[in-house]
């Protein structure tokens, strides 16, 4: 069944039966083990409650969270003086290896995750939205790429038909997003 029209419900029993399948690891995930779970952002509270229900005891990163941890490594005044410099370009991701950015958060998360054998499972990445990071900048790490168990994102936006009849998913509903890696349900 196609990912347009699917019930909250529907996802979570795929859900269910991709991570007992391994689907992550499928040819279809472009070597990933990711899921990826697109919802509309008007039903992000549902899928929250949801998530709390059926991944307690997982390893849930709330970006939203990670974000504000990152402003507070600068302090708020700093912080504002980078953005208005650098705009998004470089102030969430940049190619320094000595400063840690918003991507080295994620990725530590993930890896807080792998190390202790639990699920990671990413909520809130609408987040993400005017970074510049990308999910390919996620699911391209070597962390991912490592992952036993699959990595879960959770992504506010909206799964629409091409020209091809092929599904692409619309970030936010708004901006196309990258032919990214994962299995998508």
């Amino acid at each position: 069944m196609s990912s347009l029209n699917k019930s909250m419900e529907s996802k979570f029993n795929d859900l269910k039966l991709a991570i007992n399948e391994e689907r992550g690891k499928w040819p279809t995930a472009q070597g990933v083990n990711a899921l990826i779970i697109v919802y509309s952002p008007e039903e992000e509270k549902k899928y929250f409650k949801r998530i709390d229900e059926e991944f307690s005891n997982e390893h849930i990163i709330d970006l939203s969270e990670l974000f504000i941890k990152y402003i507070d490594i600068f302090g708020l005044d700093n912080f504002k003086t980078l953005y208005k410099n650098y705009r998004s370009t470089s102030a969430f991701l940049n190619e320094s290896e000595e400063e840690k950015d918003f991507l080295d958060l994620i990725l530590e998360e993930i890896k807080k995750a792998v190390d202790s054998d639990k699920m990671p499972v990413i909520i809130r990445s609408g987040i993400l939205y005017g970074t510049s990071i990308r999910n390919k900048d996620i699911l391209e790490s070597d962390i991912v790429n490592k992952t036993k168990r699959p990595l879960l994102i959770f992504y506010p936006g909206e799964v629409k038909k091409d020209i091809n009849e092929n599904e692409k998913v619309f970030f936010l509903n708004a901006v196309k997003a990258n032919d990214y890696r994962g299995q998508l349900i």
